[in-house]
C-alpha cells in the first residue's frame, strides 16, 4: 500500500515539474523584460513623463469607440520634424494613464531630458497626420514630471486637407551608366532639411533599379508613429549594391532640397559614394 501511495504522489507532481521546465524553456519577451526592469528601477522616473489623459466634458460624446490615441513629445517649441518620443494606443478608455520615457525616443542616441511639449491626439482614422475632427490636448512638462496630466480639449478645425506627398522622376547622371551595380536596390529617403543622420522621416525601397523611373513618397511611407511628412525636406536617392540601407563605397547617390507636397521633382543620382 505504501508503494502504491508513493506512486500516486509521483504521478500527481509530475505535471507540475513538466510545467516548470516549460516556463524555464520559454523566457519572457525582450519588451516585457525591459518594462519590468524599468518598473523596478528606482531612477526610472527621472527619465520619464507620466500622468493621465482625460477628455473634456464638452467632447465626451464625440469620442469614437475605435479611435487611436497618439502621444508625441517634442523639444519645447519645436513644431516639425520627427518627434523626440512617441507612442500609439488603440481601444483606449478614459481617463487613461500614460508614460513616456527614454525607452520611447525615436532616435536611440537622443537624450530624453529637459522641457518638452507633450501632445495627445485622439485620431479618427489611425493616420499619424492630424485631420479635421481629431481631438487634441497638449502641455509643456519637464522630464521627470509624474503629474503631467493632459486634457483633450480642442477639436482640430484647420488641419491641411489630405496627406502630403512628393512625386517626380529619379534619373541617372551622365557618365554613370557603366557604374550601375548588377541587381542593385534603389532606396529613397526623406529627412527634415538639415538633419544629416538618424532614422529618416520616410523611406521607400524599389527592388527593380532601372532608371529613369517615376516615384511618389508620402505619409504612408513614414517610419515612426506620430511622424508627419511636412515642411522643408531633403530627398535622397541611392542605388545600392548590396541591398543594405546604409551607404557603401560604389553606391550611386543624389540629393535634393524640396518641400512636402512638391510635384514634378527631378532628382538626379549624380555621384558615386566614396568615389
Amino acid at each position: 500500500m505504501k508503494q502504491l501511495a508513493f506512486f500516486c504522489l509521483f504521478l500527481l507532481f509530475l505535471p507540475l515539474g513538466a510545467c516548470e521546465r516549460k516556463m524555464k524553456e520559454h523566457p519572457l519577451p525582450v519588451g516585457l523584460k525591459k518594462e519590468l526592469a524599468q518598473q523596478n528601477d528606482p531612477n526610472a522616473e527621472k527619465t520619464a513623463i507620466s500622468g493621465t489623459i482625460a477628455v473634456a466634458d464638452a467632447f465626451q460624446a464625440q469620442v469614437p469607440p475605435t479611435a487611436t490615441l497618439f502621444l508625441v513629445a517634442r523639444p519645447k517649441g519645436a513644431e516639425g520634424g520627427p518627434p523626440l518620443a512617441a507612442k500609439r494606443y488603440s481601444l483606449v478608455k478614459f481617463p487613461f494613464e500614460y508614460r513616456l520615457s527614454s525607452e520611447d525616443v525615436m532616435i536611440p542616441t537622443t537624450p530624453f531630458e529637459g522641457a518638452v511639449d507633450v501632445i495627445a491626439r485622439l485620431d479618427q482614422d489611425g493616420n499619424a497626420r492630424p485631420q479635421k475632427g481629431d481631438i487634441e490636448g497638449r502641455l509643456t512638462a519637464q522630464v521627470g514630471d509624474a503629474a503631467a496630466n493632459i486634457v483633450l480639449d480642442r477639436v482640430i478645425e484647420d488641419a491641411p486637407g489630405g496627406p502630403l506627398s512628393v512625386s517626380g522622376t529619379l534619373r541617372l547622371g551622365p557618365g554613370l551608366e557603366q557604374k550601375l551595380p548588377q541587381g542593385g536596390t534603389l532606396f529613397l529617403f526623406a529627412r527634415p532639411r538639415g538633419m544629416k543622420s538618424g532614422p529618416p522621416l520616410a523611406v521607400k525601397r524599389f527592388e527593380a533599379a532601372a532608371l529613369p523611373r517615376e516615384f511618389s513618397i508620402g505619409q504612408e511611407d513614414t517610419m515612426m508613429p506620430g511622424a508627419v511628412l511636412e515642411g522643408p525636406l531633403t530627398l535622397t536617392a541611392r542605388l545600392d549594391q548590396d541591398g543594405n540601407a546604409l551607404p557603401a563605397p560604389g553606391d550611386i547617390e543624389g540629393a535634393l532640397d524640396i518641400d512636402a507636397g512638391a510635384t514634378g521633382v527631378d532628382l538626379v543620382l549624380d555621384h558615386v559614394v566614396g568615389g
